[in-house]
């Protein structure tokens, strides 16, 4: 496995033998934000992924600036103006500023049997955090990426008990399912997911969405 010596080495054995895929490489990591590649397990369906890619920052940036949350609105908010469907971005700017790049390093140094993989976590009071955590991988001119959470809000304690460490160490297990999808704007640049390959990727249905980044104009 890349850059894993001695005692480190026994221990990401560890968590491969509990993640779904092997952790192969860190491309940061501190105690709130996690980047990393790991395999895909029972492969990719006979399809490779377009790795290693070499990209721009902004093609990434790009795709980050326009993804957004979407969810459904209670029966009776659909009758008023703009009602029916709300959306959020996934990304902030300052997130956006931050997995951009760490995104294109990974996209360079991952294998065909390889995506990228991540978690972030913040503190938003004395007793709750929340979390958003996901993967993305390239194939042709599609970017897959997917969110397996999206700010979701647990109690500290609980998660230093019970999340924490499945989370930095399975990124793509959900914590809290949440209805809805994950959508591009302007719609049409987005392509189809493959389906079932992210359900068992994940083992639920997790906000997933393919945008053919190379067609997206600059921002």
């Amino acid at each position: 496995m890349k850059g894993v010596t001695g005692a480190g080495c026994g221990m990401m054995l560890l968590a491969a033998c509990a993640a779904p895929g092997v952790p192969t490489m860190t491309i940061y990591e501190d105690g709130n934000r996690m980047v990393r590649l790991q395999t895909v397990p029972g492969g990719h369906d006979g399809n490779p992924f377009s790795h290693p890619a070499s990209l721009a920052e902004e093609d990434v940036a790009n795709v980050l600036r326009g993804l957004f949350v979407e969810t459904r609105t209670p029966p009776f908010s659909r009758l008023l103006p703009g009602g029916g469907a709300a959306r959020r971005p996934a990304f902030s700017p300052k997130e956006t500023a931050f997995f951009a790049p760490l995104f294109v390093k990974g996209l360079g140094e991952a294998t065909p049997n390889e995506m990228i993989t991540f978690y972030e976590t913040a503190r938003i009071s004395d007793r709750h955090e929340v979390t958003t955590s996901g993967g993305m991988f390239l194939q042709g001119n599609v970017m897959h990426i997917v969110l397996s959470n999206h700010a979701v809000k647990t109690e500290i304690w609980q998660d230093n008990e019970q999340y924490r460490a499945p989370v930095s160490t399975r990124p793509l297990d959900p914590i809290d399912p949440e209805p809805g999808r994950l959508v591009f704007v302007p719609e049409e640049y987005m392509a189809p997911t493959r389906e079932g390959f992210f359900e068992t990727l994940t083992g639920g249905k997790p906000l997933r969405v393919g945008v053919r980044f190379r067609d997206v104009p600059s921002r």
